[in-house]
């Protein structure tokens, strides 16, 4: 076993099959993703194609999904959280692509979106509600309201970020341009 301690984000999504395929190159075959944390398992080095879908699925429903996958030649590799890591052996004739057009990726960002705004919903309402109206002498320097406002803060600018970012690869789906 070989564990990679590496962040990678969803609007950088190519990198990260990127390096997944790199790393079967080299002789490792993902076996588990955490946050942060990559798990391979060594085998002999090969050439293997991986894509990511996110998909908030019902449990009733996560069969007939990977079955769909698996009748087109995709094996999963692991899920972590929404995110299925598929994978297959490289065929210069078969496309590298789960995605066949611009509308199913675009589809896939859209579900990551709508997922990021709700997940974002409890933190927005705190900066936006919350602590316009909490009383200013709690939130002076030695009381939990100082430092729980600035956690607050922080999660929700990095909430932010991530969400234009995804946004913005979108977009440019939408637009036709292929990253």
């Amino acid at each position: 076993m070989k564990i990679i301690k590496k962040l990678l984000f969803a609007w950088n999504e190519d990198k990260e099959i990127e390096f997944l395929e790199k790393m079967a190159i080299d002789g490792y075959k993902l076996v588990k993703v955490q946050l942060g944390k990559y798990t391979f398992e060594e085998t002999e080095p090969r050439k293997i194609v991986y894509q990511l879908d996110f998909v908030n699925l019902h449990r009733r429903n996560e069969d007939d999904y990977l079955q769909m996958y698996e009748d087109s030649g995709w094996n999963l590799s692991h899920k972590f959280g929404g995110w299925y890591y598929f994978s297959r052996d490289f065929d210069d004739g078969i496309d590298r692509s789960i995605f066949n057009n611009n509308e199913t990726k675009k589809e896939k960002y859209k579900k990551l979106i709508l997922f990021l705004i709700l997940t974002g919903f409890p933190l927005y309402y705190q900066v936006l509600f919350m602590f316009p109206n909490m009383d200013p002498n709690k939130l002076t320097f030695p009381n939990f309201y100082f430092f729980f406002r600035i956690i607050v803060i922080v999660f929700t600018s990095l909430h932010l970020y991530a969400l234009v970012r995804i946004a913005i690869v979108y977009n440019r789906l939408n637009s036709g341009i292929n990253e």
